[in-house]
């Protein structure tokens, strides 16, 4: 596999604007050697330092950072962490190990990353797609796809078939349901389409590259685009959720065809507010997201600013702390085979991806609020 420099949103050639207000002492955090990863993405995607023999060093030992080597330290022989069966057990199956080495940026030239992802070359499907249940097709899911997908581009290089695979069914998938959504999913969200999934889409077309998109890419990237502008991000909330669905799991499955239409001649206007767990940001995220990720999501292909994005923007920069520096709000803590950082200490992970969207909409266009 070629060395590649990581992305985070893009590598930027000098130091930003909007890091100018950022204290020394933030910047010198960000590159302790504690979070190698941090660390070197801080360094080349926001810094725009070129690489030295100490870049190097950290990023060949960024399976030392001790979320990696733990999680690491529990792979079995096959290349799992569970049975099968339980590959999407929350937190602890195997696609979420491999989805959160990828998270952390796990370096996939040490052997036990290599296991991993021939463990889930094994469990992919032959359309492409990943299963949340035992590798069956009725259990394919595109968020776990676009997740597992995106890991692999880090972990085995982004011209691994896996990654193709995943991204020709993400790409099809919309093509046939003409939403952003799983094929399980129409009728089942009063939005009719998944707001959750837009960004994890986004997130694998950005890591790939648009010289790796398949035909029809281009029309997804631009639905997932448009579908996170129109809600402001994170105002994709109906106030009608709730009765909606009330009303749709009290119903039999075979009585539940149609109530979207059925309640939408109800309800002609729907009352749309914030989503909250989308402003309580978390590092690593699962299938949900939130403001500050799904803003990553929309500057790694290359979306830039629009007033539409300007209050999940300022919702960034107000939610940082004197030192610029952001706090873990949300997080699986407890539930993973490894912890990563602590719930309401500030995050370097967080940090770096804050300061990384205000660089980049700062550039085309955005000014923060003070």
């Amino acid at each position: 596999m070629k060395p590649r420099p990581p992305r985070l949103v893009a590598v930027a050639s000098a130091r930003a604007a909007a890091l100018d207000a950022v204290p020394d002492t933030t910047l010198e955090w960000l590159q302790s050697p504690e979070n190698p990863a941090v660390a070197v993405l801080t360094r080349r995607a926001l810094l725009g330092l070129p690489d030295d023999a100490a870049t190097a060093t950290l990023w060949a030992h960024r399976n030392e950072y001790a979320p990696v080597s733990g999680i690491l330290a529990a792979i079995r022989e096959d290349g799992s962490w569970d049975t099968p069966a339980r590959d999407y057990q929350k937190y602890g199956g195997s696609l979420w190990q491999i989805h959160f080495l990828g998270e952390l940026h796990a370096s996939g030239e040490d052997e036990r990353v290599a296991r991993a992802a021939k463990y889930a070359r094994r469990r992919q499907l032959d359309d492409g797609s990943w299963s949340a249940t035992n590798a069956r097709a009725d259990g394919s899911i595109a968020c776990l796809t676009a997740n597992v997908g995106r890991a692999m581009a880090r972990l085995a290089g982004p011209d691994d078939p896996a990654v193709a695979a995943a991204v020709g069914y993400c790409t099809r998938l919309f093509a046939e349901l003409g939403e952003v959504n799983c094929r399980s999913g129409s009728g089942y969200q009063l939005n009719g389409y998944c707001h959750m999934l837009a960004p994890k889409l986004l997130l694998f077309l950005g890591e790939i590259g648009e010289e790796r998109w398949p035909d029809g890419a281009r029309d997804l990237r631009d639905e997932c685009v448009a579908r996170l502008r129109v809600k402001a991000v994170f105002r994709c909330l109906p106030e009608e959720s709730r009765e909606f669905q009330d009303r749709l799991w009290s119903m039999p499955p075979s009585e539940r065809h149609g109530l979207r239409e059925r309640f939408l001649a109800e309800h002609p206007v729907l009352h749309y507010k914030e989503k909250p767990g989308w402003m309580r940001f978390g590092f690593p995220l699962s299938y949900n997201s939130d403001a500050l990720e799904a803003l990553v999501a929309l500057a790694g292909v290359g979306e830039p600013f629009r007033e539409e994005y300007r209050d999940a923007l300022d919702l960034v920069r107000v939610t940082a702390d004197r030192e610029w520096r952001w706090t873990l709000r949300n997080t699986f803590n407890g539930k993973m085979v490894a912890d990563v950082e602590s719930k309401g200490a500030p995050s370097r992970w967080l940090t770096l991806r804050a300061l990384a969207v205000l660089e980049h909409f700062g550039r085309s266009g955005y000014a923060s609020v003070t």
